[in-house]
């Protein structure tokens, strides 16, 4: 039997302001966004080596320690009586760049030479300390202004200036925190265009931060703005809009408590910049919750901030812009009076977006854009489900659940995980809920291991055989018959039942309040076994499978079209009812019938 452990690390975020937490990941660092705690990180350096601290915004690279300057003054135009001779301070920093990683330090303490560089052979000599990984230095000088410019760059740790005039355009980057006190921390975050980008605090809940273009944590910048530098921008659009959430697809997009709007540098797609001012345009004027969107190829899924419902914003060629469409218009009972408090999307092997509901019920939504298939699902568990996730895994996507169930009494939070898609036999798949698969080097009977499901009555696989009615005593249950390879968790039913036929019938009319019988049904199924189907749940009869399967052998696996006849009775609506009790697997993928439609 398998066994795992949880790796804990301690943080400063309490337990009610856990759904309130953004976050957006690159590689093994987690970027965490809470609008009472200072931007944080999470660092995985291991397995068993996590570290969490706040984000000190600034560069890698530090700053030269010193700067000196010494004058050389060969020239006073003494053969004038120095009549030419008009010296001058020079002011003289120095930043560190490291060409590896496209960063520039900060400006390093002021060094002053009083010299006059207009006449010849006066020059000024600048010095500095080295700075470990710097692979050269910028060099920058303020003559009568104010503001420093660029005067040129060396791999040397000295550097003459000559009377060099400075590019005052390009200037050395400037320390620059936005988030440095209570009041200012961001509440989301994501990354776009090699640029972190954070918004909504409490004291500008419309805007928005980006740090350096490649500088994840470096706020930096300059004046005159640079390109690269750090920016900023606000959403003004006549109403209060808090920016609720930023999702990065082809553009930014800005999800407010009243409008999305895309963010880009000049309004046609444009790269942003710091030294111009971003587009921010209005596209769909229905806000956001601050459920994190989830992104599904080119579509993106949010909640509204206003009803209960899902939609999508996507490009549309009719308005040539972007769209919204309510994907749950067609099963709004499962959430209406409900809110989506946390989902993901699995894409392999079955597209579908799994979300955990404010009563604790799991929803399942399958989403197939190229053949325009989607549909959603409920599932029910003996227990609360409070938080999913998906995570890759050799091919395909899991889904890990926190769920809460009744143990002994006490309510136990167990992080649990979906089995996976991909089975050689029977005796490999998992159709129980809350379930273990214990693996033994011979057969045994009594089964350990069960404590999570004391009192309850179970059922599973043991070898590839469906076994239920097991009473769990003691932490154990004990089979009737020995096995190698067990899975036992709770039973559930499936139950699928197709919509109303509405049809235009050739020779007789729509089928739209007359009575109409089911007639054949024909299904089409894939790796199934031992399932019942009928035109309601009280007319069901079991899907013969039992072709030429060897005598004591289990039904082999259905796959193809099953046809069964269904009951002579007559009714308001012609559908078809499928059912499944037992813990084996069940893949329908088509329903077909011949409906009967009277006078």
């Amino acid at each position: 039997m398998g066994v795992a452990r949880v790796y804990r690390l301690g943080t400063t975020y309490n337990g009610v302001e856990l759904p309130e937490i953004d976050f957006e990941q690159t590689a093994d660092t987690m970027y965490l966004a809470h609008i009472d705690h200072a931007p944080a990180k999470i660092v995985r350096a291991g397995h068993v080596d996590w570290s969490i601290s706040d984000v000190t915004f600034g560069p890698a690279i530090t700053s030269p320690a010193d700067c000196d300057c010494v004058s050389t003054v060969a020239n006073t135009d003494s053969e004038n009586d120095g009549v030419n001779y008009f010296p001058q301070n020079a002011y003289y920093v120095v930043t560190a760049v490291n060409d590896d990683t496209g960063e520039e330090g900060r400006a390093s303490g002021l060094g002053t030479g009083l010299n006059d560089l207009t006449l010849k052979r006066n020059y000024n000599t600048i010095t500095w300390t080295a700075v470990t990984g710097a692979t050269r230095y910028n060099v920058y000088k303020a003559d009568n202004s104010q503001f420093y410019g660029y005067i040129g760059t060396t791999e040397a740790l000295t550097f003459r200036d000559d009377n060099i005039g400075p590019a005052l355009d390009q200037a050395p980057p400037q320390a620059y925190n936005p988030f440095a006190a209570a009041g200012d921390y961001p509440s989301t975050v994501t990354l776009f265009e090699q640029r972190s980008i954070w918004a909504r605090t409490r004291n500008t809940p419309n805007a928005a931060w980006g740090s350096r273009t490649g500088q994840l944590e470096n706020m930096d910048k300059s004046r005159p703005l640079r390109a690269d530098d750090s920016l900023s921008f606000a959403i003004v659009a006549g109403r209060v809009n808090s920016l609720n959430q930023l999702v990065s697809t082809t553009s930014l997009l800005a999800l407010t408590s009243d409008s999305v709007f895309t963010i880009d540098g000049d309004g046609q797609g444009g790269v942003l910049t710091a030294d111009s001012p971003p587009a921010t345009r209005r596209q769909i004027g229905r806000g956001s919750s601050r459920l994190p969107p989830l992104v599904v190829d080119n579509v993106v899924f949010y909640s509204p901030s206003i009803g209960n419902s899902v939609r999508t914003i996507n490009y549309s060629f009719e308005v040539d812009g972007l769209k919204s469409n309510d994907v749950s218009i067609y099963s709004p009972h499962f959430l209406e009076g409900f809110d989506v408090v946390s989902w993901c999307y699995a894409q392999e092997p079955r597209s579908c977006i799994w979300a955990a509901r404010s009563d604790g019920k799991l929803l399942c939504f399958t989403w197939e854009q190229e053949q325009n298939v989607w549909g959603w699902t409920q599932c029910e568990t003996d227990g609360l489900v409070k938080s999913v996730c998906s995570i890759t895994e050799n091919g395909e996507d899991r889904v890990y659940m926190i769920v809460a169930r009744e143990v002994g009494g006490q309510t136990k939070r167990f992080v649990e995980r979906m089995a996976s898609h991909s089975w050689e036999t029977v005796a490999d798949c998992c159709f129980v809920d809350c379930a273990i698969t214990a693996e033994f080097e011979t057969a045994t009977s009594v089964i350990p291991g069960l404590w999570h499901l004391e009192g309850r009555t179970i059922a599973g696989l043991a070898d590839g055989v469906a076994v239920s009615g097991l009473v769990v005593s003691g932490g154990k249950v004990t089979l009737d018959n020995p096995a190698l390879k067990v899975t036992l968790g709770l039973p559930y039913d499936v139950d699928v039942e197709t919509l109303p036929i509405r049809v235009n019938m050739q020779g007789q009319g729509w089928n739209v309040g007359r009575r109409q019988q089911t007639g054949e049904i024909c299904l089409t199924l894939s790796d199934t076994r031992s399932i019942m189907a009928g035109i309601d749940a009280d007319h069901l009869f079991p899907v013969k499978s039992r072709v030429n399967e060897p005598y004591g052998s289990p039904d082999y696996l259905m796959t193809g079209d099953y046809g069964i006849s269904s009951d002579n009775k007559a009714g308001d609506n012609a559908g078809v009812y499928i059912k499944q009790t037992a813990p084996l697997p069940f893949t329908l993928l088509g329903v077909a019938m011949e409906p009967h439609v009277f006078e």
